[in-house]
């Protein structure tokens, strides 16, 4: 009986130990809707086919937890939103080559990442980063890299542009373990200057979509990306109304951080 009251006593203490361990997370921002997560699933999109979007990832923890989207632009490169790196590197992982992130085509651990040093300078802003995994992503069927919207370049007014991502359909909704994609279109800069509530959020790096309310991005599709029709990457979700309730999502435009972008990528590259 003794034993059994000291096994018991271990357990209960070693659950607590776990529960104790601490992560250090960056601070979030305050948000109109509570606290910005580093999770912005698809409202109103449907369910994607295999293989489609082969370029998108899940940026996860490594407990298990799906945290950002991200899109393949190299053998070592992911691109994202700044704000997904909350998690420091080492707890994060790369899935890549599938349509449902908890059955991975392959994992991939990250050994570095490189912020923008003007995020959220001012606040929205600037909200980019690259992840480096570990050891090259193997490209096949189902994985492969997107090419960059070149530097200047815009979408026009009415462009259809593909959405993914696994976040919510709903405003804190669960996460959806199947890929969602849907069509939304771009809008100019001017016109989402009018349409968002908050015009300071707004700089000349970022691009905008709206189709029509229940339409739009969510908690989960951060960092994930935005496509054209040549499939080529235009925008990296960065943040909007959440969620689709009749505002545009706002993007930070590839084209304008283009050669930031391959800077990073180089040794040269230096980071916040």
């Amino acid at each position: 009986m003794k034993w059994l009251v000291l096994i018991s006593v271990l357990v209960i203490l070693s659950q607590c130990s776990a529960k104790n361990i601490k992560i250090q997370r960056r601070p979030q921002l305050n948000h109109h809707l509570g606290q910005v997560k580093p999770e912005t699933r698809v409202v109103g999109g449907t369910d994607s086919p295999t293989g489609f979007a082969p370029y998108q990832v899940s940026i996860m923890n490594t407990f298990g937890e799906h945290v950002c989207g991200g899109s393949i632009i190299a053998p070592e490169w992911i691109l994202t939103a700044a704000h997904c790196l909350e998690w420091p590197t080492q707890y994060l992982k790369i899935v890549t080559g599938t349509r449902d992130y908890t059955k991975p085509g392959a994992e991939y651990l990250v050994d570095g990442s490189k912020i923008h040093c003007g995020h959220d300078k001012p606040a929205y802003h600037n909200d980019i980063a690259l992840i480096h995994t570990a050891k090259p992503i193997v490209y096949d069927a189902l994985t492969q890299p997107i090419q960059l919207a070149k530097k200047g370049s815009l979408p026009k007014v009415g462009d259809k542009l593909t959405l993914t991502g696994w976040g919510s359909t709903k405003t804190w909704g669960r996460y959806s373990t199947q890929l969602q994609k849907i069509e939304l279109n771009y809008i100019e800069h001017d016109n989402c200057e009018k349409s968002v509530r908050n015009a300071n959020w707004l700089g000349e790096g970022h691009v905008c979509t709206f189709t029509q309310e229940g339409e739009g991005s969510c908690h989960g599709d951060s960092g994930g990306p935005l496509v054209d029709a040549n499939q080529t990457l235009v925008g990296v979700v960065n943040w909007g109304e959440a969620c689709a309730i009749g505002y545009p999502d706002v993007f930070g435009s590839v084209a304008y951080y283009h050669d930031w972008i391959e800077q990073m990528m180089t040794d040269a590259g230096t980071a916040c």
